[in-house]
């Protein structure tokens, strides 16, 4: 098998995973332009991974800071056993979901990366790198029975902004490399709202998925407002506390709203003959607010 079929297997590879380990992103990716897919479907699954790591229920905080601190290395590129170190560990955890079989692949999609023109490689490991250094601040031990729970709406806007502004940073970098439409002036622009297009989307997420991230032990709500409106994570869904419950919601809702209004601001930014990067961006907008809805 020579080289080019090689890149092209693990190309198919790549796309074909896209569905398996996104609800959202992999139907809107389809809109891109055809320069922009395989770049921007990359470089979600390799945040993708570094997400796996941090919320994998089977290996302990230790090991997730660990493999977190491997998976930067490779991308800094200071260390040359940072790479097979860190795919023989992963190999280790059982594969028990498309997320884990995702990771068990790492080489095949690292390998797509290292086809890319440098600039490219570069744009995308910087915010990778970025999205790792966060996962492994709120690296959780799901073997234990208690867990760390964020504390205040500042610890929340932070954790957000590591799981999601920084992909909204990279998607930025990207357009802005492929696209000569978006110049400098454009780009700073969009920059100023990036952030905010993906902490958007992230919280209407963790308002959507509160109960089941309970269910697991895990709470996205930070103390601070739980107090606010004296809740506990126990209480929320108790009959008897609905109109604290609501208050608390429409503020959480309050503040996915602001960041939806920036991320419409991001969307309407971009030039408008850019109309499939503009449809990419707007699909998860509309269907966030739906949620919200």
């Amino acid at each position: 098998m020579n080289q080019i079929e090689k890149n092209m297997n693990d190309i198919e590879f790549c796309t074909a995973m896209l569905p398996q380990v996104s609800r959202t992103f992999a139907p809107t990716i389809k809109m891109l332009p055809k320069a922009l897919f395989i770049p921007v479907s990359v470089a979600y699954l390799l945040c993708r991974i570094a997400d796996t790591v941090e919320d994998e229920p089977s290996i302990t905080k230790a090991q997730k800071e660990y493999l977190l601190d491997l998976y930067i290395k490779i991308f800094q590129g200071k260390d040359k056993e940072a790479y097979p170190i860190f795919i023989n560990k992963t190999k280790l955890i059982s594969q028990h979901s498309s997320d884990v079989l995702l990771l068990h692949n790492f080489e095949r999609v690292y390998n797509v990366l290292n086809s890319f023109e440098s600039e490219v490689k570069r744009l995308i490991g910087v915010w990778v790198i970025e999205m790792a250094l966060g996962m492994k601040k709120y690296a959780q031990s799901m073997k234990k029975s208690k867990f760390r729970f964020l504390k205040s709406m500042q610890e929340l806007d932070e954790y957000m902004y590591y799981v999601a502004g920084t992909v909204g940073q990279l998607l930025t970098s990207l357009f802005a490399h492929f696209s000569q439409k978006i110049t400098p002036n454009i780009k700073h622009k969009l920059e100023s709202f990036a952030d905010s297009f993906g902490k958007g989307l992230q919280m209407v997420n963790i308002i959507r998925d509160m109960t089941t991230d309970l269910r697991r032990g895990q709470s996205y709500i930070p103390d601070e407002i739980l107090s606010k409106y004296n809740l506990t994570r126990q209480s929320i869904f108790e009959t008897s506390n609905n109109e604290q419950a609501q208050r608390m919601f429409n503020e959480l809702i309050e503040t996915a709203v602001r960041h939806m209004d920036k991320a419409i601001s991001y969307i309407v930014t971009i030039p408008i003959k850019e109309t499939r990067i503009r449809l990419f961006c707007l699909l998860p907008v509309f269907w966030a607010m739906r949620t919200l809805q």
